[in-house]
């Protein structure tokens, strides 16, 4: 009976210590494949980062060829507003590719110096957008009060609610003051809105539908001083899918000319939300 019940517990104790022995080895296998999931991932953004980077690449060179080849005006008919890509399969994933002339947008920033006529088209593009008249008018003297920004932070800060700024947002920029709008790229509704005078728009959609539109064009037909046909700011946005990983650019390239050719640049880039996901 002893040596019966001393079997029973040496059984136990056997049982017990498979029990352990199999419960750590299911850890370190949950361990092992989690680490391993970890360096996929990690190499997914990092091809992810990498395809980016080679959008934005692409950009920079279009664009410095067409600052070389054709440096007084830009219009959607050049050779940089054919760059984008249609989301495409590459090995492991998917890629795509936008660019955008960020001077087909209001300059902001030309609120700084108080100047009525800009003043006015930022007031009807905030009508247009359903801002209230009191927050727009807030964003104006805050303009004319700190001068030029860079983004919408201050105006945040100041208390801006965010569904107005981003109710601007498809219409409005934040680039240097001498950035001008490009009349020969910005979409006729926004200009309708800017201008306010539906036969000068028209005269202007017309003429650049036949040919780029000059500075002289453009001032003939009534574009005003403060409105410009040639642009040095452009958004490139990519979308990478590697494995389980989604990534979203959007990337702010300057233009500029220098005394030894054109300098294309960089000079800002965050990530964005893909679909609803986050980037990795």
């Amino acid at each position: 009976m002893r040596r019966a019940r001393r079997t029973g517990m040496i059984l136990l104790n056997v049982l017990m210590v498979v029990a352990v022995a199999a419960a750590a080895a299911t850890v370190m296998i949950v361990a092992q494949d989690m680490e391993v999931r970890r360096s996929i991932r990690l190499h997914d953004a990092a091809q992810a980062r990498a395809y980016a980077r080679a959008g934005e690449l692409s950009a920079v060179v279009a664009l410095r060829r067409d600052a070389l080849t054709a440096p007084e005006v830009d219009h959607p008919g050049e050779a940089w507003n054919t760059i984008g890509q249609n989301a495409i399969a590459v090995p492991g994933g998917t890629f795509a590719l936008s660019i955008t002339d960020e001077q087909a947008k209001f300059n902001v920033n030309a609120l700084a110096q108080g100047d009525p006529i800009p003043t006015a088209a930022f007031l009807a593009i905030g009508a247009a957008s359903n801002v209230p008249r009191p927050t727009l008018e807030q964003i104006v003297a805050t303009l004319v009060l700190l001068g030029p920004i860079s983004d919408e932070t201050p105006l945040r800060a100041l208390g801006i609610p965010t569904r107005e700024l981003e109710a601007l947002a498809t219409r409005v920029t934040y680039l240097p003051p001498e950035a001008r709008l490009n009349v020969n790229t910005t979409d006729p509704g926004l200009l309708s809105l800017v201008l306010s005078d539906n036969a000068t728009v028209r005269r202007l959609v017309e003429a650049r539908g036949r040919a780029a539109l000059t500075e002289e064009d453009a001032g003939s037909l009534g574009a005003g001083s403060w409105l410009g046909v040639r642009s040095d700011h452009f958004r490139v946005e990519t979308q990478v899918r590697m494995g389980e990983v989604t990534r979203g650019t959007s990337s702010l390239i300057r233009r500029a000319l220098t005394p030894t050719g054109p300098s294309v640049a960089v000079v800002q880039r965050r990530q964005v939300r893909v679909g609803g996901t986050d980037d990795a």
